[in-house]
């Protein structure tokens, strides 16, 4: 029978925070609160996915919501892989954990993450990071959150920058928590594409004061973990292909097949360390008057090794004629051949090995005042985020001299990705790659800081069919800067000198890579080198140089007023937020001012057609601001060629309209059937253009730059189906499809990037007083990928993770977790050329884990 809920009861569990460390009490447990209302402490899988529905249920705008048991159980290692199971919503991986979210088809520098309201500072961690707005979901663990809620649609009060979706993390207060809390857990980690275990640490100590005046909240987490991606990847796009048969001289004559560039077999291996902080400190002054200091810190530390062993195919020739095979777009996909020259056969196969040091810290600081009168309200937050990296690299290319007899390849790239030396056992041998070819040193610095200044006020009233009406104002000034020493030849001709070669910086041998996806007919064993290079290159760097140095501030002025209402059976919101910015964009040699204004209204209403069963409706105008690497001021002129590519800070932000109608079922407490439309249409779309200009004594120039050129449109469907079964089981599924189109001045009509037509989420729960176990699978189909500057479709991929808790007694829980248990492998195809683009493998990660709370 289907059972209605009071709003009261829904308010109460939207209310509700459920701590990550337990997961005891399927059953709500009633507690009786000073005046007599029934308190619905939930708990568990079930209780973490009732608070979520009613936070959902209750908002006004088109909201998801997670809860922390959710973070903590599902298993979901990071805030983002507790994103991917919310519809609209899917991940980007660069190396096995989620780096970035996609929202409703956009770009993850088009979603905005905030931490209890306020923006995240954040940098790229290497140099070949774009300079982005795009925060790193690496960074977060899990421990440090309560919750997070997804705002789908916009709302006056919530700070502008996103057009796909503001995601606000939610910490832990301690006058909301019970009097004295004490929280530990040990876990160890594995990773089945690297050996050994790796442990991790966390704790929380919570405190207040018998008067609930004072509380005092700090906690403190390390995580390690081994993290390696295997891959094997063309480079450089394709080429024609001038070779012949060995040992003539090259065919230069008549037409030339396309072939790829080259081909390489890549280990990424990487010591990562993740630590987060929290310190939170709250004071009851009065009844109405609470004060609030806040400090969150996160850090990635994640000092790596990556190995590519090359092979150069426009120097290639052909060993065994049967061997070649064509597509129907006649490029060559499969060939067994032999680098060579004219003098004979050549240097087949290189080792680069880029060796680098990068950290990542953001912090947030918050003093926020909160008086509550009456009838009405005031908030004031002083605050400033800083974000920081710090990253040392050195490169370097050794090549073979000595085993010129042996240097057949056979490679193969139609389905699959192999790619297999005649004599594999040559690149175990660091003594032959005695040909010094490269030496590259580089040290990055990144930095960003935000400050902020905040007021809103919120009057209750009934009138004018209003029941409150919110205003406040907000001011932000930020500064993103970055700069790069980087040295080239001065290193290299110094290490010739020193006679260098690969034994110096022998770091062993590796064995076995990417063997789960093409066997024994792909390079899986080869010699590599360790960190020693990076320090050879920072005992040497006398001839550093200044690099890519920009500085960009922004003074963020805005205002919003918003007006809440509620009727018999409607509620919602209308309202407007009016943004200016004003923007200096600066180089060591040039400069430039720019500023914009926004003006963004927004309306989310809510019609309950009966107790159980509501309509919602949105309609809002969004921005995404442009990002740093498309505003610095870095310019290259070619004065004899009339070429130059600069920045340009004049470009304005992305603009989206965007609407949403949905039909929710709220057939329990726990359960929801759900389908929303939603609909983007996207302008001012930025993209790189040419046009003829006069530059810097570069008359009739053809200039490269940023410019506000295309535009866009997302169509999707998102449904929704979670059941409680009772006895314990029950399941939450959902299912998006997404329609987008880019309307580029480059490249004409495609989907946008990073998007999937089709998306599923699907995970089933059991729990009792004694386990709580759940499953999860999550799939997308194909989307348009760029990987290493290379345009291509990344095939369907899919996940399943797992997770199981034995409650050994009220306070010690232990934990085994897998995340993609079956080691699913991200492949990206190359439609332009028919080939198989690359082939990564991330590895299955085991979690072993106990816990106690009191």
């Amino acid at each position: 029978m289907n059972r209605s809920l009071s709003r009261l009861t829904l308010a109460i569990l939207a209310g509700c925070c459920a701590l990550p460390v337990t997961a005891q009490e399927t059953a709500a447990a009633g507690a009786q609160g000073a005046d007599n209302t029934e308190v619905i402490q939930v708990r568990g899988i079930r209780g973490s996915l009732t608070q979520a529905l009613a936070t959902k249920r209750m908002s006004d705008s088109v909201l998801d919501s997670v809860s922390a048991e959710d973070i903590g159980d599902f298993p979901d290692k990071n805030i983002g892989d507790a994103l991917q199971r919310i519809p609209g919503v899917t991940v980007s991986r660069t190396y096995g954990e989620v780096d970035g979210v996609n929202i409703r088809g956009t770009a993850p520098e088009h979603s905005l993450l905030l931490l209890n309201g306020q923006n995240v500072a954040t940098v790229g961690w290497f140099d070949n990071d774009p300079f982005t707005r795009s925060f790193n979901f690496e960074m977060v663990s899990a421990e440090q959150v309560s919750g997070m809620d997804v705002y789908k649609s916009t709302e006056a009060q919530v700070n502008e920058g996103a057009m796909g979706g503001t995601i606000n993390l939610k910490t832990r207060k301690p006058l909301e928590m019970d009097a004295f809390t004490v929280f530990g857990s040990v876990e160890a980690s594995h990773n089945t594409n690297t050996d050994g275990w790796e442990p991790s640490l966390s704790g929380l100590v919570s405190w207040k004061d018998d008067d609930e005046r004072f509380g005092l909240l700090v906690a403190h987490s390390i995580e390690k973990n081994n993290v390696a991606r295997e891959t094997q990847s063309t480079f450089g796009g394709a080429i024609p292909w001038t070779g012949g048969d060995l040992p003539e001289v090259p065919n230069t004559e008549g037409d030339h097949p396309t072939v790829p560039l080259g081909f390489a077999s890549i280990l990424f291996d990487e010591k990562r360390e993740r630590t987060s902080s929290q310190v939170s400190l709250q004071f009851q002054a009065t009844d109405k008057l609470l004060f609030s200091a806040d400090y969150n810190r996160f850090e990635l530390d994640n000092p790596h090794v990556n190995t590519a062993i090359f092979n150069f195919m426009h120097v290639n020739g052909i060993i065994d004629a049967d061997s070649e095979v064509y597509n129907d777009q006649g490029v060559l996909v499969a060939a067994h051949s032999r680098t060579r020259d004219l003098d004979g056969y050549s240097v087949p196969l290189f080792n680069n090995t880029v060796v680098r040091t990068p950290n990542m810290v953001s912090d947030v600081t918050n003093l926020t005042m909160d008086y509550e009168a009456e009838n009405w309200e005031l908030s004031g937050v002083v605050g400033r985020s800083k974000a920081k990296s710090r990253g040392k690299q050195s490169s370097v290319w050794f090549a073979d001299t000595v085993n010129k007899d042996k240097a057949g390849v056979s490679w193969d790239i139609r389905d699959v990705h192999k790619f297999k030396p005649d004599h594999p056992e040559v690149l175990l041998d660091h003594d032959a790659m005695n040909l010094f070819m490269e030496f590259t040193y580089l040290n990055n610095v990144r930095d960003h800081k935000i400050d902020y200044y905040q007021l809103d006020h919120k009057y209750h009233l009934d009138a004018f069919g209003l029941t409150s009406i919110e205003s406040g104002v907000k001011y932000q000034e930020q500064k993103f800067s970055a700069w790069q020493e980087n040295m080239h030849d001065g290193l290299l001709a110094k290490a010739e000198a020193d006679g260098i070669n690969m034994n110096d910086f022998n770091g062993g041998t590796v064995t076995g890579i990417l063997s789960e996806v093409s066997g024994a007919d792909t390079l899986t064993d080869f010699a590599v080198i360790d960190d020693r290079v990076l320090a050879y290159g920072e005992a040497n760097k006398s001839a550093m140089s200044i690099d890519k140095y920009f500085v960009i501030n922004e003074d963020i002025t805005s205002a919003y007023l918003k007006g809440n209402f509620e009727g018999e059976n409607y509620r919602g919101n209308i309202g407007f937020r009016w943004v200016d910015t004003e923007v200096s964009s600066n180089n060591l040699t040039l400069s430039q001012d720019t500023s914009y204004t926004n003006f963004l209204p927004s309306l989310n209403f809510v019609y309950d057609l009966q107790d159980d069963l509501l309509l919602r409706f949105a309609a809002s105008k969004s921005v995404s601001r442009p990002q740093y690497e498309q505003m610095k001021m870095a310019s290259k002129i070619e004065v004899h060629q009339k070429t130059a590519s600069i920045g340009n800070p004049d470009i304005e932000p992305y603009k989206s309209n965007q609407y949403d109608l949905g039909l929710e079922w709220y057939f329990n407490e726990s359960s929801i059937i759900s389908a929303t439309y939603f609909k983007k249409d996207i302008s001012d779309y930025i993209e790189t253009t040419e046009e003829l200009e006069s530059i810097q004594g570069c008359e009739g120039c053809l200039v490269t730059r940023y410019r506000n050129a295309g535009d866009a449109k997302v169509n999707g469907i998102e449904l929704q189906y979670q059941q409680d079964l009772g006895n314990g089981f029950g399941f939450v599924a959902n299912y998006t499809y997404t329609d987008s189109e880019l309307n580029s001045v480059n490249t004409g009509k495609g989907p946008l990037y990073g998007v999937s037509e089709n998306s599923y989420n699907l995970s089933a729960y059991y729990e009792n007083d004694i386990i709580s176990a759940r499953i999860a699978y999550n799939a997308r189909d194909e989307w348009r990928q760029v990987y290493n500057s290379q345009a291509g479709m990344a095939e369907p991929f899919n996940s399943v993770d797992a997770s199981l808790v034995w409650h050994v007694t009220d306070q010690i829980d232990i934990s085994l977790e897998g995340v993609n248990l079956f080691n699913e492998v991200r492949q990206i195809y190359r439609p332009d050329y028919g080939y198989m683009h690359s082939v990564d493998q991330f590895g299955a990660r085991y979690f072993v884990g106990a816990s106690f709370k009191m």
